[in-house]
């Protein structure tokens, strides 16, 4: 019997192709982070100092998630299926209404500051978090403008601002150490060049976004399509607070009780951040490549499942090996100083909750896709409501039972995301998506695990489970049954 071609539909390279793209992206944008972290940990040499200031970008990283207000997910989903409309409108009425929200997020930070400077017991957090509102201005604004790039599917340009976003950002929580301003504090200081920095890239994304869309900056603010934005975007903007406000809150939680446990968790962040960044990538890929064909039910169904099942083809090794092997990734990334009996526990039940994760995540970007958006906020409230009751309790005489309790939370949203898939009537491929792929893996784990017993020649054993997993991988993919004609002729517009 002839032996299928290992080949690709038009569909499928297209799908990764951009998430390769954007994936480089965020792997840099994780390189730069964590490279940032490394510095930073080395330079100030004090474990509940490094705290404070990882403690200062947790609570960036929350109130970023409350930015734009659903305008940008309803400026993709605008530029995906009308994009002239989008440039003539959608894309002005998107930049108006971050900018308007971006100031009463400014307004609020200035009554809370002096509150949250108290409750961590950190005074110069209070001056820190006043600088900060300036740049949460710039922020919404260069927020849009990628938006407008990832709805038009331009995630080359995408990737390239990401980069650029997250370079001068770390380059300025590095300058406030290396560079102090005057009498200013530590946390004042990367306040103030973080600002710089936002400045710098949303004045350097509004410029590209002039060259390539030529929107109509002035003009009127229609009712109705202010309306239809919002219906569009508000769930999915409450969705994704309650999707990424979970890291953060958890970090600020154990913050309030020791800032050494702090510096472990954001370690601990920093190196599961790197099998997370597969997710973010297929996440800012599948909306807009399901919503070109979102009229057509069964191609959408192929699509979101050719998205979960190249996802978890890379995410589930990735997965297993971090979790076989936490302490020596962690040691050499951040010195023994950084690697213990707790950090282990942190960064499996960490690379736990970013594979439970991306059910919902990407489960959500899917149903985004087809115009419905209500999953993506009821899937994450299933995951953060254990995470909001139960941390608070556990968090000061247990920060590893509050990780669990994290770990948890992502599971139980995974199970609700399948749940939601059979309530729209849009169930996919289960055993393509998440089965199949899970057969490479555990070829590569029966011989890692057979190294342990080896002991000298654990090496041999750990490049034959990668070998084991290359065979497995390109065996399923040769065998995978071929698609229906009907979606063979599907065409890709790019």
């Amino acid at each position: 019997m002839r032996t299928q071609r290992f080949n690709l539909s038009d569909t499928q390279r297209f799908l990764l192709r951009n998430v390769s793209i954007i994936g480089l992206g965020l792997f840099i944008n994780q390189m730069l982070q964590t490279v940032g972290s490394i510095v930073l940990a080395r330079e100030l040499g004090d474990p509940d100092r490094f705290g404070e200031v990882n403690l200062l970008l947790q609570i960036f990283g929350m109130i970023a998630l409350f930015l734009n207000f659903g305008f940008n997910s309803s400026l993709i989903y605008a530029f995906s299926r009308k994009p002239l409309e989008a440039v003539q409108t959608n894309l002005r009425v998107a930049l108006t209404g971050s900018f308007l929200f971006s100031l009463i997020i400014g307004l609020l930070l200035l009554a809370l500051a002096p509150l949250l400077a108290n409750y961590y017991h950190l005074p110069e957090l209070r001056g820190a978090l006043l600088l900060s509102s300036i740049m949460f201005i710039f922020n919404s604004i260069l927020n849009i403008g990628v938006a407008s790039f990832s709805g038009n599917r331009d995630f080359g340009t995408q990737a390239f601002f990401m980069v650029i976003t997250t370079a001068l950002s770390t380059t300025g929580t590095v300058l406030g150490v290396l560079l102090p301003r005057g009498s200013m504090s530590l946390l004042e200081n990367i306040s103030l060049w973080m600002g710089v920095g936002a400045f710098l890239t949303a004045f350097i994304i509004c410029i590209k976004v002039e060259r390539v869309h030529k929107p109509l900056w002035f003009g009127p603010l229609p009712i109705q399509e202010v309306k239809t934005m919002l219906s569009y975007g508000l769930p999915t903007w409450a969705g994704n607070i309650a999707k990424a406000f979970q890291q953060p809150f958890l970090v600020m939680m154990v913050g309030s009780s020791s800032v050494l446990a702090v510096g472990y968790l954001a370690n601990g962040f920093r190196i599961t951040g790197f099998i997370g960044i597969i997710t973010w990538a297929f996440m800012i890929v599948t909306l807009p490549f399901v919503a070109e064909n979102a009229q057509d039910a069964q191609e959408s169904k192929n699509r979101g499942t050719n998205c979960i099942r190249y996802n978890n083809i890379l995410l589930y090794p990735l997965t297993a090996i971090i979790c076989l092997y936490p302490s020596q990734i962690n040691g050499f990334l951040f010195g023994s100083d950084y690697s213990t009996g707790d950090s282990a526990t942190y960064i499996r039940l960490m690379a736990l909750g970013v594979l439970f994760s991306s059910v919902g995540r990407l489960g959500g970007s899917i149903m985004a896709g087809i115009g419905k958006t209500k999953s993506t906020f009821w899937v994450m409230i299933a995951a953060g409501i254990f995470v909001v009751i139960l941390v608070p309790m556990v968090a000061a005489s247990s920060p590893v039972l509050a990780v669990w309790i994290y770990t948890g939370g992502w599971a139980v949203s995974a199970l609700t995301m399948i749940g939601f898939y059979y309530y729209e009537k849009f169930t996919l491929n289960w055993w393509k998506a998440y089965g199949e792929p899970l057969l490479p893996t555990i070829a590569m784990l029966v011989m890692m695990e057979a190294g342990r017993f080896a002991k000298s020649w654990l090496p041999l054993f750990i490049v034959l489970g990668l070998l084991a997993l290359l065979v497995f991988t390109i065996w399923i993919e040769r065998t995978r049954k071929p698609r229906s004609k009907a979606a063979q002729r599907a065409v890709v517009v790019e």
